[in-house]
């Protein structure tokens, strides 16, 4: 059923199911350090938003500009690992951890592209690090809050650089606008993945690739 704003012009609640699952890592080798660490983690929600009929139906969204709020839920486990002046371990696990959002879908900065921006409703960032069903269990004598990269807070990414900016309270999701009004995309994100070598820090490496499916009905 489509129902009628005080306007007359026709809104459309369209639903968003998201699901997104990846797999990252982070390695050091150097003189004074050799570490690893790997986070595997899944997130899921679904966000609805009411559009006017004739926005939705213009394929190129031009006038696409819609807020709503939501719930998502992510999982995941990891290790870290630190062999050197003092070897230390950490193993990370989170179940079900839950992140309030706002959402915001626009028309995308690039030809048919559309833009999904998600921000946490609290200061904690996303999902939390520790607490409320996330665990940081290290080796005695030694702590850590949250993982050393790919926070949960972050929405498991490591560069902040999102669109240009630092965006650590700022997740943005780029689909295709063949996604609406009724369709289903998989895009990557996060995808993260460079190298590093220094003489005086030594070899860095990092990789962190997801898949996020999009399901608007």
């Amino acid at each position: 059923m489509v129902p009628s704003t005080a306007s007359g012009v026709s809104e459309r609640t369209l639903t968003l199911t998201l699901n997104g699952s990846g797999k990252a890592s982070f390695k050091v080798d150097s003189s004074r350090e050799t570490s690893r660490l790997t986070l595997e983690y899944h997130w899921h929600g679904a966000l609805r938003f009411d559009v006017a009929v004739p926005v939705l139906k213009d394929p190129r969204h031009r006038r696409l500009s819609v807020t709503s709020v939501g719930t998502l839920v992510a999982s995941w486990t990891g290790q870290y690992t630190s062999k050197g002046g003092s070897p230390s371990t950490c193993r990370y696990r989170g179940t079900n951890v839950k992140s309030n959002v706002t959402a915001r879908l626009g028309r995308g900065t690039a030809g048919n592209t559309l833009e999904l921006t998600l921000h946490p409703r609290g200061t904690g960032g996303f999902f939390s690090d520790k607490g409320r069903g996330a665990v940081v269990l290290c080796t005695s004598g030694y702590e850590q809050s949250a993982p050393l990269h790919f926070a949960p807070s972050w929405f498991f990414r490591d560069n902040l650089q999102d669109h240009g900016r630092l965006s650590s309270d700022t997740a943005i999701i780029d689909l295709p606008s063949t996604l609406l009004p009724d369709g289903l995309a998989t895009v990557a994100f996060p995808n993260e993945r460079g190298r590093s070598d220094s003489v005086a820090l030594g070899h860095f490496a990092w990789d962190n690739r997801a898949q996020t499916a999009v399901r608007a009905r």
